[in-house]
Parts: structure tokens; sequence; C-alpha cells
């Protein structure tokens, strides 16, 4: 990011969770040259020595994690020698650093945040992700069969998996909800809400004390932004009625509509909870964020778990809980929301594939894990661990649990019409808060806009 974490994803606007077939056929042909590649010396490596070579984007945290992890893996194989290659920006620099990586095979294990799963329910060149172009061209190594893979949770492994071949090690996964102030709610004799009504009191407290209730920037970012307050609704409103049980794929199939009445109380909810947004929120840049959280410019940040670190470093003695943002007065159906962080996989025309699944062993290690989860203070993607991260600490029950937003909701393509673009998506969210539009209204849009298959 342009803070610590805008490299990582343009401040995750375009990427995490909305992107998808935007010059995707172009990608084939990368894709292509891939698999021309594969024949020639993927198999030939040894894992006894060489050179391996790894790419990322400017996370600072993950970089730092790896360098740490990349000199324990030296030390450990001698004759090894381990080159971190990085470019700013996710959507940026590193976009075209992993697009001239897979086409030269210039690197061994290459990463990003895309997965191959949720496919589209009809995959097309232009309706996929480049990531899930790469995937279903054989430019990725199956990890099957390699014993590093039983650390993971299935999720972790769903997520990289393609017709029983698993392509990707997950990382981590980062939460989003509400972090909250502790010694603000103590003085104000405030529990953490587990309900939509308890949350609504306890805003309304703070306000009739003075207190700002909650903080989030969309300055240079946009409505976006404003998905700390929807999907937590989405998950908890609507996700619980969905005929399959994954809103995201009954949606993509047409079996459920943008028109249904439990998407209309998000809307309304989502509406009223903005009234309690400190002053200005749409032009509040997002890179302030944390820092105003921690200089106690509200009692809560609707953010995600990434910009922990900031608030630690900006306020070390502040006490930070935190709870997912409760839509429901049905406790049970309030989660916290996961998206899956850095993935890794190698290059199937490597010419250290065996180095590289070496690596991919020892990075998933226990003790080793532990560091990169530590370090970046990302959620763990394994079965089991002990953390001492301040994002553990300050997550405490919730480390690691929740739902996933591809249970809830669906990938968007930049090839959809108009308003179910990642890019003008949120921007009818807007409208509704601001009074612009109904929620009838922006039901219409979305749906008349909506292709499913």
């Amino acid at each position: 990011m342009l803070s610590p974490f805008m490299a990582k994803m343009s401040r995750r606007a375009a990427s995490r969770r909305h992107t998808a077939g935007a010059g995707a056929a172009a990608l084939v042909l990368v894709a292509s040259a891939g698999l021309a590649a594969c024949g020639s010396g993927g198999s030939s490596s040894s894992s006894h020595g060489g050179t391996l070579k790894i790419i990322t984007w400017v996370n600072p945290p993950a970089v730092a994690a790896i360098k740490k992890i990349d000199a324990e893996f030296e030390k450990a194989n001698p004759g090894v020698k381990v080159s971190l290659g990085t470019a700013e920006n996710v959507n940026g620099p590193y976009k075209t650093m992993l697009q001239s990586t897979v086409s030269s095979t210039s690197a061994d294990i290459v990463s990003n945040v895309q997965q191959a799963q949720p496919m589209p329910l009809k995959p097309t060149t232009s309706n996929m992700t480049a990531w899930q172009n790469w995937t279903t061209h054989g430019v990725f190594a199956p990890l099957n069969g390699q014993s590093f893979l039983n650390a993971y949770t299935p999720a972790a492994k769903a997520a990289e998996t393609l017709n029983g071949k698993t392509y990707g090690v997950v990382s981590g996964e980062y939460q989003e909800g509400v972090f909250y102030n502790k010694q603000t709610f103590a003085k104000y004799h405030l529990s953490p809400p587990t309900t939509y009504t308890q949350f609504v009191k306890v805003l309304d407290t703070l306000k009739s004390k003075g207190v700002t209730p909650m903080y989030v920037g969309l300055g240079a970012v946009g409505p976006i932004y404003l998905q700390f307050i929807y999907y937590n609704l989405i998950s908890s409103l609507w996700l619980p009625h969905a005929p399959s049980g994954n809103l995201a794929t009954d949606l993509a199939k047409g079996t459920v509509k943008w028109t249904s009445p439990y998407f209309t109380q998000v809307m309304n909810e989502e509406k009223k909870l903005a009234q309690y947004l400190e002053p200005g929120y749409t032009g509040e840049p997002w890179q302030g964020m944390p820092g105003a959280f921690a200089n106690s410019k509200a009692a809560m940040l609707l953010d995600g778990s990434w910009d922990l670190a900031s608030v630690q470093k900006a306020n070390p003695s502040m006490k930070v809980g935190f709870f997912p943002l409760p839509g429901s007065d049905t406790a049970s159906a309030n989660q916290s929301e996961l998206q899956n962080d850095l993935t890794f996989s190698v290059l199937n025309a490597s010419k250290h594939k065996a180095l590289a699944m070496k690596w991919l062993a020892f990075f998933s290690q226990p003790k080793i894990y532990a560091q990169y989860v530590n370090i970046t203070g990302i959620s763990s993607s394994q079965t089991s661990g002990t953390f001492t991260s301040y994002s553990a600490q300050v997550l405490g029950k919730w480390f690691g649990k929740g739902i996933n937003w591809t249970t809830y909701f669906p990938v968007l393509a930049d090839t959809n019409k108009y308003w179910d673009q990642p890019a003008n998506w949120p921007t009818l969210q807007l409208s509704v808060i601001q009074g612009k539009k109904t929620p009838a209204q922006v039901e219409q849009l979305y749906q008349n806009d909506w292709q499913t298959g």
C-alpha cells in the first residue's frame, strides 16, 4: 500500500475481492508461453543447490518475514541461495512483473492475492482472473502429494484446488470487522455488542457523550471502503437465507436475485450505521484511518487486520479489541469476515521445481510459519499453531475464525455490465447512504446489469 500496505493491494480496492477478467484474454498468451516452457527442463531441478527465485509485491511486513525465512532456509541448506524480487503495488508494477515472470519463467515461486476459486460457472478467457487463467492452462505445478499441504486448513487448500489438484499455498488470511478502543468502552461501561440492537445502543451511547462512534476513510479510495459495513451486513442478514448455503453461488446461478428483500434490509441498515461515522468521512483519506483511531478520533475503526500494525505503531499503549460488525439480532449469524491473502505457487516450467517444493515445505514448518504470521499480523491458514502477534492478541477468540467473503459475495469482473463492475458496484451503496437512490432503485440497477453463469 502507500502506507505499509498500499503496495500490497492499491488498498484492495480493485484486487482483493474484485479482480477479474480485464485483460484475461491476453494473459492466455502468457499462460501458453508458460506451458510451452513446461516441457523444457521443468522437472530436472535439484533440491541440493542453486538459486531459488521468488517474487512478491512490496508489502513491508511480508517482505521482511520472507527475507528472514529465506536466510534461515539458506543456512539450513548450504549451497542454496534465495533471490527475492519485488515491485510496488499488486495492481501496478507488480502485476506487470508477475505477467512477464510467468511468460519468461524467470522465477520459481510467484505470489499473488488472487485465488483459483471460486471459478465462474461457465469459465471463459474474459470472465476468469489472470490467476485462474494460468491455473487452468497448467502454468502452476500441482502440489498434490507434498506433505506440507497437510498443515493447511481445508478452506485454504480448496481456494487453490481445481479438478482435484491443488496449485497454491494460501499463506494466511486477513480479517475485517470493528476494532474498538477498550479504554473508551470501559469509560462508558460498554461491552462489545453481539447483535444489531446492542450495536445501535452502543453507537447511540457514544454519540450522546460527544464521542464519534466509528471511523472510516473513503478519500483516495472511494466508496469501496464501505465494504467494511456492507460485507458484514450481507453475511449476517442475507447469507443465512441462501438456498444453497452459498449466496455468491446462488447469485451467480440466478437462483437468487439482487432484488431480494434481505438485500433491502442490508442497505437500510447500512444507511442507518453510516450516520455514526465521522463527519466528512467521504473525504477523509484511507491512509489516515489507523492513525486517526490511534489518536482517539473515534471509539471504533472499521478496517481490516492488516492495519493493526499501524495502529500499534501510532499508539503502543492503546488497548484494542475486536468484534464482527453485527447486522443481525441472531448473534450466531454475525461472523468475522475472512479474506485469503498472499498465495505462493510454483511455476510448472521452473528449473528448480524440487528446490521450490523444499522451500514451501520449510515455510510450512510450525516454527517457521509462526514467524511469518507474527511478523505480518496475518491470521493463520494452518490447522494448528501458537501465535503471539499483536493481531492475534487483538482478534482474540476470532483469530482465524469467520466466514470467507467468497461464500456471500460473487467475484465481480471488469467485463460485467456497468453497475456490476468492481469499480462501480460500491458507488450505488454510497448513493443509498446519501439518500440519492432508494434500495429498490439500486437493486434493480444491479439486477438489470447482472449476467448469470
